[in-house]
């Protein structure tokens, strides 16, 4: 095999195909888009409303006696109401139905923190509380506006407020920034429907007493890109009354920023969902005599769509507003009443009050007047483009030509081996070579075929004699003349070739 095989052909082959590497994609670097996470210790906002030095930022609390110095001797203050900040993060973060964007320092972060801050809790009143809440209502169902006779409630919403004499009475309106002896509770009754024993839906009337409370918070903040998750947790502690202080006490300001937090919750819950028949309106075919009212800023909220306003929203139906109203459709919900039942998620109000307080805690973070700095382990995540390449794109041009470049070598070397070195051989040789039919097919014992420069030496004296004439092979308008080549030399004897010209 190493006889016939053509190695200068080979060798050009293999050389050729030193081209091929180019071919493939470059191991060039590329790059690709990643983040780095770093852990640093920064300080970081959280809600200030615990904080003594901070409590002016949430009550209006002016000094109980003239003439005092601020900061000095005016210990004893007189709560009068909120600051209008709290009531703008209230009614924003009511209506919206969830936690406010919250102002950090940092763009792609994340972070834990501990606070204290309140929250607010319904339950259940007791029996007395219960008698004193249907003693009210019924005074607020009897006091007539002119024509109009309030005959069913839904849903009553109030402040129980001390007056002059001492009495307890219902305020169920936005309260006035004045100094006033009101309970920090929220009282009110509504109507649940409900599914009784027998399967029969009825309506239950509930009645439900909020308070506020003192609660440490842990707050899970991260922010990424623009989108912010806030994971909220909290431990209810002691409940927070009414602040109470006698003119020589020194005023807990807590209390007051607490009292005024209380207060901006009650002022989006007063109010009350009934029923109202217009007396002045005899003849049915003039106009209609009764209608359902809302006199509540609890409309203006996401807490409209909770269950226990389902029985408002259906006296349209039980009062026969209209005639002969098909009953079997006449308790479905319309489609704006299905979007705010989804936006309440269809949940009570205990369960939704309790949110809407925690949700307006976090939300301070919205001011960063509001917020304190406390120091805590912060989680930072950047967006860098990192730099890299394909294995493979590297190996596979740079094997092949290592290969080829090998092939090529090793093949030289056993050309070297086997027959030595040829410094005469020449271009001329291999064309004159490929011509010569006979040259080609008598090679030399144990060695490819010589030519005849290597064999006779570049300097030996040739004679040229011409053979003949005839026709070339696929010529056959052109005649082909055969030259004899002849090459004498002492050392490598006679040797004879032919040409043709």
């Amino acid at each position: 095999m190493w006889k016939r095989l053509k190695v200068g052909s080979t060798i050009a082959f293999l050389a050729w195909g030193l081209l091929i590497p180019p071919f493939f994609t470059p191991a060039t670097l590329y790059i690709f888009e990643s983040t780095q996470v770093e852990h640093i210790n920064a300080a970081m906002p959280h809600p200030s409303i615990a904080n003594v030095s901070a409590a002016h930022l949430f009550t209006y609390s002016p000094p109980s006696v003239r003439g005092t110095k601020q900061y000095e001797n005016d210990v004893n203050r007189i709560f009068t109401g909120p600051r209008t900040v709290m009531n703008l993060l209230a009614t924003a973060t009511s209506s919206l139905g969830e936690i406010l964007p919250l102002d950090l320092p940092f763009n792609n972060s994340a972070y834990s923190i501990d606070f204290y801050a309140p929250v607010i809790r319904c339950g259940d009143a007791n029996d007395t509380e219960r008698h004193a809440i249907d003693g009210l209502l019924k005074e607020e169902m009897n006091a007539t506006s002119g024509t109009l006779n309030e005959t069913a409630s839904a849903y009553f919403s109030f402040v129980p407020t001390y007056n002059s004499t001492g009495s307890l009475t219902a305020v169920s309106h936005p309260r006035r920034q004045i100094p006033s002896t009101p309970m920090n509770e929220l009282w009110m009754t509504f109507l649940r429907p409900e599914i009784n024993g027998q399967g029969e839906r009825v309506k239950t009337r509930h009645y439900q007493i909020c308070r506020p409370h003192n609660a440490s918070y842990n707050l899970e903040i991260s922010q990424y890109h623009g989108v912010q998750n806030v994971s909220v947790e909290y431990e209810v502690g002691e409940t927070i009354p009414f602040p109470d202080e006698k003119p020589n006490e020194i005023s807990n300001m807590t209390q007051h920023a607490y009292t005024a937090f209380m207060w901006t919750v009650c002022d989006q819950l007063v109010g009350k969902l009934a029923w109202m028949d217009d007396t002045s309106i005899k003849d049915e075919q003039q106009a209609t005599a009764q209608f359902g009212i809302i006199d509540s800023p609890i409309q203006h909220t996401s807490l409209l769509g909770s269950v226990d306003f389902d029985a408002y929203f259906e006296f349209d139906e039980e009062k026969e507003l209209y005639k002969d109203q098909n009953m079997s459709t006449a308790f479905d919900l319309s489609d704006q009443r299905l979007k705010d039942k989804a936006m309440a998620r269809n949940r009570t109000l205990d369960i939704l009050i309790e949110e809407l307080s925690s949700n307006l805690t976090v939300s301070m973070m919205h001011n960063r007047l509001l917020t304190d700095m406390a120091n805590t382990t912060v989680k930072l995540t950047t967006d860098v483009n990192r730099y890299n390449y394909k294995a493979y794109g590297l190996f596979v041009p740079y094997a092949l030509a290592n290969a080829f470049a090998l092939v090529c070598v090793i093949l030289g070397l056993t050309s070297y081996v086997r027959d030595g070195a040829m410094p005469g051989k020449k271009v001329q040789d291999y064309v004159q070579a490929m011509h010569d039919p006979k040259f080609q097919g008598s090679p030399a014992v144990n060695s490819r075929t010589p030519s005849f420069s290597a064999v006779s030496g570049p300097d030996e004296p040739t004679e040229m004699r011409p053979l003949g004439e005839g026709s070339g092979e696929g010529r056959s308008n052109e005649r082909a003349t055969y030259y004899q080549y002849t090459r004498s030399s002492s050392d490598a004897g006679r040797v004879e070739g032919v040409g043709i010209v």
